[in-house]
């Protein structure tokens, strides 16, 4: 049984690095890794009309937009230019319609495309941060 360890120096270098946790830059990866699966399968589900909107007005699908944070928390969502998050929310909720005198009418129902990407990106985001995080892992290691 061995009484020390060989190659003690190149040991203690790894333990180091691996105790210094991950970098900001290695948790961006890994949760735009993440991002990217979800804002694919959300694009997917997104309805788009045929209609052809008057002033360059973008469709529900063509203003999905990821955004990064310092923290490296990377979020996904419409974009604020394009102005179409609150179309986007009764596209997926719905609403219930009323006429130009406050009196309501039927209740549309939602499509429900978020929760359909949700439902469709959830073990496959897991998966794709994982693997990003193990090669952030192996890299720090040396291997």
């Amino acid at each position: 049984m061995a009484s020390r360890v060989e190659n003690e120096s190149s040991f203690d270098a790894i333990l180091d690095r691996l105790a210094q946790g991950l970098s900001l830059e290695d948790k961006t990866i890994a949760n735009k890794a993440g991002a990217d699966i979800f804002k694919n399968n959300l694009k997917k589900a997104t309805p788009k009309s045929d209609t052809v909107y008057k002033h360059g007005t973008p469709h529900l699908r063509d203003a999905i937009v990821e955004e990064v944070a310092p923290t490296g928390r990377v979020e996904v969502g419409f974009s604020a230019e394009s102005e179409r998050g609150h179309i986007a929310r009764f596209q997926n909720d719905g609403w219930v319609a009323t006429d130009r005198n406050g009196k309501r009418h039927k209740q549309v129902p939602g499509k429900h495309f978020w929760e359909k990407a949700e439902i469709e990106s959830k073990g496959k985001i897991g998966e794709v941060v994982k693997k990003s995080l193990e090669r952030s892992i192996q890299r720090k290691v040396g291997r």
